[in-house]
């Protein structure tokens, strides 16, 4: 029996090593304490409306880590997408926490135009993933946004797997506008995956981030791994008692049987939802009462087995 249990779990984690755990994740509001003049970021400050000072930021960031170390399993995830990491003291300071000290990340980052300074960031493994190229995104809307972030790597094989990172524009000011805006941002996520399965219909392309909307199949030739867990029921962020997956994860046609989307939904990162039942995820603060939690939303993320008909025997 215990020969047969050994087995059953050296074949996990032989089948666990030979993928790549790609995640997004929307931290809600990565601020450090101390205020840019040059964007809206005067509540996350001890003298700001969330009094927002170096014992909450260091709790925040020490729970980030545990969630970031242990959504890997049995290795490190290969490249983690955050979202709303305001700059890089933030994520050089997540880097340093709990399980992440030794783990090696790597990342990519750029000071966006989103007037309350918030970015998207990408953690990588060099162990598991090469980059190979990045770019930043510009999305022309009349208010500025988060850039969308891409990046080409390497992953051992014969495979470059592109990645598009996004954090499209909120509901915020009105339902048209605020559509007009993310339609604007798909837009150009859809002209850069285009132009990638043109030059290689076989592409290997995971766009990934919160879409701020419900899932659909919005950009042209990739498909949205997230549409059948919603319509079970599940979801990456609760409103009003309902869950829905604002946190999306697409893939182009050749990893769409290599690929399995997921949400984490550890029960340390949940509470009580006491005015509608069930559990929601539980964040840093309930109204302007702190409450020493994680993010409003739940990381997302894809399991993809690359090819490696290109190694070594």
């Amino acid at each position: 029996m215990r020969r047969l249990l050994f087995n059953m779990l050296l074949l996990f984690c032989l089948t666990a090593e030979g993928q790549l755990r790609l995640v997004s994740y929307n931290v809600e509001n990565l601020f450090d304490t101390r205020h840019d003049s040059l964007h809206r970021d005067e509540d996350f400050t001890p003298e700001g409306k969330y009094r927002w000072n170096n014992h909450r930021y260091n709790r925040k960031v020490e729970k980030l880590a545990r969630v970031i170390a242990n959504i890997g399993g049995w290795q490190p995830a290969a490249a983690v997408g955050l979202l709303e990491v305001e700059n890089e003291h933030c994520l050089q300071r997540l880097l340093c926490r709990g399980g992440l000290r030794n783990m090696g990340y790597r990342y990519l980052h750029r000071e966006s135009p989103d007037r309350r300074g918030i970015d998207c960031a990408l953690l990588y493994d060099p162990q598991q993933l090469q980059l190979v190229d990045s770019a930043w995104l510009r999305i022309p809307t009349k208010e500025p946004t988060r850039d969308i972030l891409y990046a080409a790597f390497g992953c051992g094989g014969e495979d470059t797997l592109h990645i598009l990172l996004c954090h499209l524009p909120s509901q915020r000011g009105g339902a048209q506008q605020s559509e007009d805006r993310r339609a604007a941002a798909y837009h150009v996520a859809e002209q850069h995956t285009d132009s990638l399965l043109r030059a290689n219909p076989a592409a290997c392309i995971v766009v990934m981030g919160d879409m701020n909307s419900q899932p659909s199949d919005r950009i042209k030739g990739l498909h949205n791994l997230m549409i059948p867990i919603e319509k079970a029921g599940e979801g990456s962020y609760k409103w009003k008692g309902v869950w829905s997956c604002l946190d999306q994860v697409y893939v182009s046609p050749s990893l769409l049987t290599l690929t399995e989307a997921h949400i984490y939904d550890a029960e340390w990162l949940l509470e009580d939802d006491n005015a509608y039942g069930g559990k929601r995820p539980m964040r840093c603060y309930r109204g302007l009462r702190w409450q020493d939690g994680y993010s409003d939303h739940l990381p997302v993320y894809a399991d993809y087995t690359p090819s490696r008909s290109n190694e070594a025997p």
